[in-house]
């Protein structure tokens, strides 16, 4: 299991300097605050939790809707989310994480903090250019009120056990612009499921530290490695290409990717095909619930010609390559989490479960 003094000597050695305290670090920037700390629930994870100094009047919420879900669809990572607080000011946030339970390297760690870093503030630059009111200004009450920004970072509760929810947003929100770029992997005709593809993935798993979980050396990632760990999983029944493998799970398709950075992806789809228009703010808020609770997955939605649906992603860097137990280890808790985050979506927005539970 990694520490935080391992991601401390990890984190300065790219500059990153930070205050410490008894269960985190804190790292304190002009606009936004970053929080590193370790989960140790099942499943085990080193956590990344962004915060931007500054909030919003909820009239931004439209404005805000829309562009955390084009980042969601367009980038692998942070997931960003919102939150609405006292006096109806809404905080945006936005978290990284790499499951630890099946051991991490040093490589792996420093790649791991060196890409949460510099993409956490690639996400604030983005939200700050769409709404610039998010920006800090200089002052001598700002400076004041970073420090005690510091201060309750540091001493307050962790990002992990604040209260999650979203208040009822004003009726009266602003017709919101569409998006229209797409990711490629997005083009996959789901079709009806297969039963020669089709396959189950029950939840009754231990994600705890493995034994033996640091023996092995890292490889580079590739398909055929991610067909062995689903193998070895039970999931056998499996299509694709040279780029992608697709598999029917709990009546859930997913997709199995190797993306820029590089990154492994796991991706679940949900196509209810509601309406763009009078659903997307209520599948938003569903999505967002999901992105403020979860360590792990990312929920937002997407729209194509069938209308609006749903997509939950699993990210994990594979720059330093994985053991063949990280490999089947991020597979497994990857299914389990993108299975629960449609069943509950789903369920929430329509009374029924889309996945299909094993008996």
């Amino acid at each position: 299991m990694v520490t935080l003094t391992e991601v401390y000597v990890a984190a300065e050695s790219f500059g990153f300097h930070c205050y410490v305290g008894a269960d985190r670090l804190v790292f304190p920037w002009h606009d936004h605050i970053v929080i590193a700390y370790l989960d140790e629930r099942n499943a085990q994870a080193l956590v990344f939790d962004t915060e931007l100094r500054n909030t919003i009047g909820m009239e931004h919420t439209g404005d805000l809707a829309r562009t955390i879900t084009a980042w969601n669809h367009e980038r692998l990572g942070p997931t960003v989310s919102l939150r609405v607080g006292d006096e109806a000011a809404v905080s945006l946030h936005a978290r990284s994480s790499l499951l630890s339970g099946a051991g991490l390297t040093p490589e792996q760690l420093a790649d791991f903090v060196r890409l949460s870093m510099e993409t956490a503030r690639l996400a604030v630059d983005h939200l700050i250019e769409d709404l610039p009111d998010l920006a800090m200004p200089e002052s001598e009450d700002n400076v004041a009120l970073r420090r005690k920004q510091d201060t309750a970072a540091l001493n307050g509760p962790l990002p992990r056990d604040r209260h999650v929810g979203v208040n009822k947003l004003d009726d009266d929100v602003v017709r919101l612009r569409d998006i229209d770029h797409r990711r490629s992997q997005d083009d996959i005709d789901p079709g009806a499921p297969d039963e020669e593809y089709s396959a189950s993935m029950s939840t009754d798993h231990d994600w705890d530290t493995p034994d033996g979980a640091d023996e092995d050396t890292p490889v580079d990632v590739s398909l055929d490695r991610v067909r062995e760990a689903l193998s070895a999983l039970g999931i056998e029944k499996t299509h694709g290409d040279e780029d992608v493998i697709i598999a029917w799970i709990n009546d859930v398709l997913f997709g199995f990717f190797l993306d820029n950075g590089p990154s492994y992806l796991i991706k679940g789809h949900w196509d209810p095909g509601l309406d763009p228009d009078s659903d997307f703010l209520r599948m938003f808020l569903l999505c967002n619930d999901w992105n403020e609770s979860s360590t792990t997955t990312k929920a937002f939605c997407h729209e194509d010609a069938e209308g609006l649906q749903v997509r939950v992603e699993f990210t994990a860097p594979v720059r330093e390559g994985m053991t063949d137990l990280q490999l089947e280890h991020n597979t497994a808790v990857a299914i389990n989490q993108v299975l629960h985050a449609i069943d509950e979506i789903s369920t929430d927005a329509t009374g029924e479960s889309a996945v299909v539970w094993p008996a």
